[in-house]
């Protein structure tokens, strides 16, 4: 009886949690992508502390120096990645390339 009880307890979580799993979209939802901020909050926070105390225009002059600076980090570490990409890409080519001449090689020797 008590392995019975244990294996419906079982059962019972397991399709309990299958439903969970079994369905829907990986990642964020569409609305909350929509509604999404570019800027992550720990980004704000620490904006936030840089320009608490200072003149309306100082801390306006802050954030744009802090959001440009951001801007061209973010954008160079994308050259970085397609800098990366486009090696991987070209590495594979000289490989089938290689492997391309070594074939024709051997089908003019035979």
């Amino acid at each position: 009886m008590k392995r019975l009880v244990a294996l419906l307890l079982v059962m019972a979580i397991a399709f309990s949690a299958a439903p969970a799993f079994a369905f829907g979209e990986k990642g964020a939802s569409t609305t909350a992508m929509e509604k999404a901020s570019d800027e992550a909050v720990f980004h704000r926070v620490t904006d936030w502390f840089a320009t608490r105390g200072k003149s309306p225009e100082e801390a306006k002059a802050i954030i744009a120096e802090r959001k440009a600076k951001r801007a061209a980090d973010r954008a160079q570490k994308e050259a970085a990645k397609a800098q990366k990409e486009a090696m991987k890409k070209q590495k594979e080519l000289q490989q089938q390339m290689k492997k391309t001449q070594e074939d024709l090689k051997k089908q003019m020797g035979k």
